[in-house]
């Protein structure tokens, strides 16, 4: 135990070392060569800003304090003190990342790195190595082989997911945390446990998937998601406005009876009348025979009898037909030509625009004038509009 505490003594202060030492051909810029005329992209490329030598200055003052503060961690580690070890490599962290924010070096990912391993932050720990390799490409070798096997130690805490999605520019979320826009440039590092995994993208269906993530694990997973069928309706027309029918009149069939009844009684009872008057004058002729006297006399009584059974009738129907027209039929013809009005007034002159949002009514003129012109006359025309 004493062996790897002095080790990692030894390497806090080679990190401080190779990244300061690194330092100057980093920020030292080349005498500027005489311009030459590029095209595309670049020409307009801008220059490599300076860093300014104040923050240089602070940031190197802040890797010495960050090894120091990473030494200590490592003392109270070998002591069995964690909370105050956890301390110390927070402190040395906090002055790596400054640093870092102060002269954006990609050498000192490194140390950063190796401050979030020894405080177990394996996820931060394992970007930041992937980010020193890929970055910092003229880093030492051996620091850049002991980068690459504490990358692979790394992960063997967390897991290692691989995501192929189609349509590129899909959004990818893991809880509801957005992780990136397909296609994913790398492998995402997770820590173990559940997720939802959540992709999205326009004009496609949105997907979940419940993800597990064991510690040690690499996958890969494909997903192609559903595209959003289109359907395209034909234009419909506009809804035709369905006017009710109008309102029944009262039905005159009793007048047309009881009216009829009572005309054909009444000329009944005129023509039997008048017979029977002819048959009286039979009667009082003497100059007629007995027996058709008789025969007159009969009849006429029977004819009488029938003429005075009809007048009867004719009276009885005009009564009824009388008092139906007066207290039935015309109560419903008032009530009709009431309800006949307000449906005019409700239904003739209204219509609907093309949308069916709101009702126009407008009042027609009973009597319209226009201009009526021809190549040798002219006047005004005049129509009228009755009912």
């Amino acid at each position: 135990m004493r062996g790897m505490g002095d080790r990692r003594a030894l390497f806090a202060t080679t990190v401080a070392i190779t990244v300061l030492a690194a330092a100057p051909p980093v920020w030292a810029q080349p005498e500027p060569e005489p311009e030459v005329e590029m095209e595309g992209d670049a020409a307009d490329a801008p220059a490599p800003v300076e860093p300014d030598p104040a923050a240089k200055a602070e940031a190197k003052k802040l890797l010495a304090g960050g090894d120091t503060f990473f030494k200590k961690g490592d003392y109270q580690k070998r002591k069995k003190r964690p909370a105050d070890a956890k301390a110390q490599y927070e402190r040395a962290l906090a002055a790596y990342t400054k640093a870092y924010e102060l002269v954006p070096n990609p050498k000192i990912l490194f140390p950063i790195a190796s401050a979030e391993q020894e405080l177990e932050r394996w996820v931060d720990a394992a970007t930041h190595y992937r980010q020193f390799l890929a970055q910092a490409t003229d880093a030492d070798a051996k620091l850049r082989a002991d980068a690459e096997q504490r990358l692979e130690t790394v992960k063997l805490s967390i897991g290692v997911l691989a995501l192929a999605i189609t349509p590129e520019g899909a959004q990818v979320a893991l809880d509801g945390n957005p992780v990136g826009t397909a296609p994913l440039a790398e492998p995402l590092f997770v820590a173990p446990g559940e997720y939802t995994l959540s992709i999205t993208a326009d004009g496609h269906h949105p997907f979940e998937q419940k993800v597990t993530i064991e510690a040690g694990s690499e996958s890969e997973r494909t997903f192609d998601l559903e595209q959003v069928k289109v359907i395209i309706e034909p234009p419909r027309p506009p809804p035709v406005r369905e006017v009710p029918p109008p309102p029944e009149a009262p039905s005159k069939l009793v007048l047309y009876v009881g009216g009829g009844l009572t005309v054909a009684m009444l000329g009944g009872t005129v023509a039997t009348g008048l017979i029977a008057v002819g048959k009286s004058d039979t009667f009082h002729d003497e100059t007629k025979s007995a027996r058709t006297r008789e025969d007159a006399r009969t009849s006429g009584k029977n004819l009488a009898l029938v003429s005075d059974a009809l007048l009867a009738g004719t009276v009885v129907a005009a009564g009824v037909t009388a008092y139906y027209y007066l207290k039935i039929y015309k109560p419903k013809t008032t009530a009709h030509a009431r309800e006949l009005k307000e449906y005019r007034e409700s239904n003739e002159l209204s219509r609907r625009d093309d949308r069916g949002s709101r009702e126009v009514t407008r009042e027609m003129p009973k009597v319209l004038v226009a201009p009526w012109v021809q190549a040798d006359a002219g006047g005004l025309a005049i129509t009228g509009l009755l009912w």
